[in-house]
């Protein structure tokens, strides 16, 4: 889809030079809150999937069979937390699957791995001792729109109750 505000920047829906749409704006504040699939417990969008293409794996991760996909984009509606999109090249329905094919093969998702800050981390909430275990317990963390009941299972610290 094109972005007219973009394309009359840069004279080109080739060339992209974004307008300075907010430089009058008056920003208190600012967030970067990154957006994946929470993984929830109780999944909205594997609910809504007519064909059953999302599902929960038994270890509770949410992932999508490419194979089953039609494409609907109920999923995509479902999920409140914006997570999941179309591709149109395609013809399926993607999102972040926490690197399945990492993680059960014993290795850390590649975003965790390579985040230059170490502000990622993941393992095994089933498991008390583990250190994502640990960290729950021992800081103060939220959860993206707790008041949907999907029991999401990516957690965060210093939330601003402003973000959603």
């Amino acid at each position: 889809m094109s972005d007219p505000l973009n394309i009359e920047a840069s004279g080109s829906e080739k060339l992209y030079r974004f307008a300075n749409r907010y430089k009058d704006a008056k920003v208190d504040k600012a967030f970067f809150v990154p957006k994946l699939c929470n993984h929830c417990t109780h999944p909205a969008c594997v609910q809504v999937c007519p064909t059953g293409a999302t599902y929960k794996t038994r270890d509770g991760v949410v992932l999508i069979d490419h194979k089953y996909c039609i494409g609907c984009q109920y999923c995509v509606q479902a999920c409140p937390y914006g997570a999941r999109f179309f591709n149109h090249a395609k013809g399926v329905t993607d999102k972040c699957t926490w690197c399945y094919h990492r993680i059960t093969k014993g290795l850390l998702p590649a975003c965790v791995e390579v985040c230059p800050v170490e502000a990622r981390m993941f393992g095994d909430l089933n498991d008390r001792d583990s250190v994502v275990s640990r960290f729950i317990r021992d800081n103060r963390v939220q959860v993206l729109k707790p008041e949907t009941g999907n029991a999401p299972n990516v957690y965060y610290i210093g939330l601003d109750k402003e973000v959603t």
